[in-house]
């Protein structure tokens, strides 16, 4: 029994003190001290612990006296105080745990279409994609396959395209030096997972895999952007082009003189 009620959190003294008061209730700290043979101090110390524990009851008067509570009382309490300790405990640790997110490094077309086709299988609701127009024959077939299986699939690129996907916007593409640029693609599944890589000829094709939230947000703020930007076009694009020329290159090139 002493062994059972030490796993609760009482001492071997105020365990042993407790099943005393259990089983002959009103003593005296004298009274417990000669029924367990322990000395007066540390059992008057065990049995100030155990009424802070709130495993005994404490009767003042000319003699004060000692009963222990119900074991069921006890039994509910030590419960009670568990579950609050738990709880406060599961919520600060919480505040300390760090997410970590992994990267998936993927090289060579064949490896890459492999790589989208696993993605679009385990999508429950959209896909998002911003791909260049001549990096269109390896992607279209897959978005017309995700829009086939019921998926939300949205496509931005810069040129107009045959295809019977439903939402394709054809946005205005930023001026810069064309020859130093790097074709690029992006795809967001379920907002939840992005794939960014590219398939430039100077480049081996690669791609990157992650569910990191910072690049999720850069990845559909982008999208909101080129949505925004193909509203704006169809409203003004005429005004756009007088004022800030095609595609934006007073826009472009004033920024890259402040940038020098």
């Amino acid at each position: 029994m002493i062994e059972e009620l030490k796993k609760i959190g009482l001492t071997e003294l105020e365990g042993k003190c407790y099943l005393s008061l259990y089983e002959n209730p009103n003593q005296t700290g004298y009274e417990v001290a000669k029924n367990i043979s322990s000395s007066r101090s540390n059992v008057y110390a065990a049995l100030n612990s155990l009424y802070k524990k709130g495993a005994c009851q404490v009767m003042e008067g000319k003699n004060t006296t000692y009963s222990a509570v119900s074991v069921e009382e006890l039994l509910s309490k030590l419960r009670l105080e568990f579950k609050q300790s738990a709880t406060l405990l599961q919520r600060e640790l919480k505040k300390k745990e760090r997410s970590t997110y992994d990267f998936y490094n993927t090289q060579g077309i064949e490896p890459i279409q492999s790589v989208i086709k696993r993605s679009i299988a385990h999508a429950k609701k959209s896909v998002l994609a911003d791909i260049w127009p001549q990096d269109m024959p390896l992607f279209l077939p897959l978005l017309e396959q995700a829009e086939s299986k019921g998926l939300e699939v949205v496509l931005v690129t810069f040129e107009p395209v045959e295809t019977t996907l439903k939402n394709i916007f054809v946005d205005l593409k930023s001026g810069g030096n064309e020859e130093n640029e790097i074709s690029d693609f992006s795809l967001l599944f379920d907002q939840e997972k992005a794939i960014i890589g590219s398939l430039d000829d100077r480049l081996i094709p690669s791609a990157v895999e992650t569910k990191h939230p910072a690049i999720i947000q850069k990845v559909l703020s982008a999208f909101h952007h080129d949505l925004v930007m193909n509203q704006l076009n169809k409203d003004f694009g005429s005004e756009f082009i007088a004022k800030y020329g095609k595609n934006f290159e007073k826009i472009f090139e004033a920024t890259q003189t402040k940038i020098k």
